[in-house]
């Protein structure tokens, strides 16, 4: 059985750059990745924010997040390869999500599907 890997690309995007230019670069690497075999499953455009610290002079940057599945491994290196020499692009991050949601099934962290419940939790009622 092959398991589907789950990623999530986050960016930020120089503010300057119109929400058309915005959505051009956003789609060259969504075309890169679905060549390497990957399948995007949601995009998300979160639009112009506050960073948290400046970042060549600039303070606000426009947030882009591409979420994708893969049966074997995408080309992630080369993507962030081509990221890191746009002047566009400011930061990016990618995180393998399935991992994630496996170390939290297995510790038992609430919230997460079919999580353990943890033992000697507080006593109902607060404090006496």
């Amino acid at each position: 059985m092959v398991t589907q890997r789950t990623y999530e690309l986050g960016f930020i995007i120089d503010p300057r750059q119109t929400d058309d230019e915005v959505q051009e670069i956003a789609d060259r690497y969504k075309s890169l990745l679905e060549e390497g075999g990957a399948n995007i499953t949601n995009e998300e455009h979160w639009g112009r924010r506050k960073l948290a610290y400046p970042i060549n002079k600039i303070n606000e940057g426009k947030y882009v997040f591409l979420y994708f599945q893969a049966e074997k491994a995408p080309p992630i290196s080369e993507v962030e390869r081509l990221m890191g020499q746009n002047d566009k692009v400011l930061r990016y991050l990618t995180v393998r999500t399935d991992e994630d949601l496996k170390r939290a099934h297995s510790k038992g962290k609430p919230g997460t599907p079919g999580a353990r419940p943890k033992e000697g939790g507080a006593a109902e009622g607060g404090k006496d």
